[in-house]
């Protein structure tokens, strides 16, 4: 049972969301970053691997590659430093634990 997907994408819009509202000035994403959100998801949705629960920049067989796995990068990338900066408001941006988790 697929536990890890839904929890990838909460975390996947919640980076998303952050980057667009500090980088774009928008409270909504943008149109380049609900395309950015909707290619990540299809990838979630495609993972072979989605039920072990592995980070996708771990994964031998990452299906994230060229533009994808650079925006997806990027974002994690600003998602971790914004964080860093702002451990006061860190807090909403942890993962919860998925249901029936190993």
């Amino acid at each position: 049972m697929d536990n890890f997907t839904p929890v990838k994408k909460m975390m996947t819009e919640k980076m998303i969301r952050l980057y667009c509202s500090e980088c774009h000035g928008s409270p909504e994403p943008c149109d380049e970053c609900k395309e950015s959100l909707d290619r990540s998801f299809r990838h979630l949705d495609a993972c072979r691997f989605k039920d072990k629960g592995w980070p996708c920049v771990s994964c031998q067989e990452c299906c994230f590659k060229g533009k994808d796995y650079d925006d997806l990068m990027k974002l994690m990338t600003f998602a971790q430093k914004w964080m860093e900066e702002n451990p006061d408001k860190a807090e909403q941006m942890r993962p919860p634990v998925p249901p029936n988790a190993p």
